[in-house]
């Protein structure tokens, strides 16, 4: 399945996609950076599951 997070780049998206690419989903990222941090994606930058 894909997933669309909102928000993925602050505390609890980019922890809901960490899990959800661990589980071998699929997940669209969208965020502004207003609060969220790229910082928080590094672990899983590289995963071709994130887009």
């Amino acid at each position: 399945m894909h997933y669309l997070i909102t928000g993925g780049a602050g505390f609890i998206g980019s922890h809901l996609t960490e899990a959800l690419l661990a589980g071998g989903e699929s997940v669209t990222v969208v965020d502004n950076f207003s609060t969220g941090s790229r910082d928080n994606l590094a672990a899983v930058a590289g995963n071709p599951g994130l887009r």
